[in-house]
Formats: C-alpha cells, structure tokens, sequence
C-alpha cells in the first residue's frame, strides 16, 4: 500500500492534526481528502505518497536535493523522508531546507501562530507563490 501521509514530529505535543492543518486552519477531513494531491505536512519524518514524490521529482531528486539525511523508498511507492540524523538536529535551518524542497506539494496560506498550539513548528511563509500547476 502506497501511504498517504506520515509524520514523527519532535518537542511538539501528540495530536492528531498535522502542523499545516494546525496553521492553515484546515479541516482533517479536507486535509485527507487531498493527501494525494498536497502534502499534509512536514516534521523531522515525513511519509510522503508516491504521487507527490512524481510531483516533485522523483526519489533520486529528493535524495540529491540536499533537503533530508536520508530518502527510505517504500517498495509500495512513496518515500519516508528524515531531515536529519537525530531529532535535536531538525533546526529551523533544515526545516526551512525541508519547506524549499516541498513547497511544490504543500498547500497554500499564510501558516498563521496558534496560541493554543505554540510548540506547532512550520515556516511561516506561504507556500502558494512557488507551488506548481
């Protein structure tokens, strides 16, 4: 089976949401409904579909890109994405790496702060400018 979404997220409370449907202010049930066409979100571990692993280059473009530690293909399609060698190392600085490279398949809006949510780490910049057709 080909997954649609996944995440390990580090210093972030457990919760069911994704942290693009935290700070974009979507609904889990729109969230999945287009998990095959725009990534849920971003974390320190990342499943992402092999639908949006074509969108955006494929494996060997993700491995090469710089963004992640290490690319896992998943013989069902899609790919597990590690954005670094250990939890602490996922700094704003690889995050942001992460964002870049993603930016074509994550859903547009401005992520806005949630107080009630202030440990949901994102890149706070829109992802719609740069998103594909």
């Amino acid at each position: 089976m080909n997954p649609a979404f996944g995440a390990v997220v580090v210093d972030e409370p457990i919760a069911e949401e994704p942290n693009l449907d935290v700070v974009l202010m979507r609904r889990a049930r729109t969230s999945v409904a287009e998990a095959r066409r725009q990534l849920r979100g971003y974390s320190w571990v990342t499943v992402c579909p092999g639908e949006l692993v074509d969108k955006l280059g494929g494996a060997s473009y993700l491995e090469d890109s710089g963004a992640f530690h290490k690319v896992f293909r998943l013989t069902a399609g899609g790919v597990v994405l590690q954005a670094s060698p250990t939890p602490d190392g996922y700094t704003d600085r690889v995050m942001r790496r992460v964002f870049d490279v993603l930016t074509p398949v994550l859903p547009p809006g401005l992520p806005q702060f949630k107080p009630a949510r202030p440990k949901v780490r994102y890149v706070p910049q829109d992802a719609a400018p740069r998103t594909s057709p």
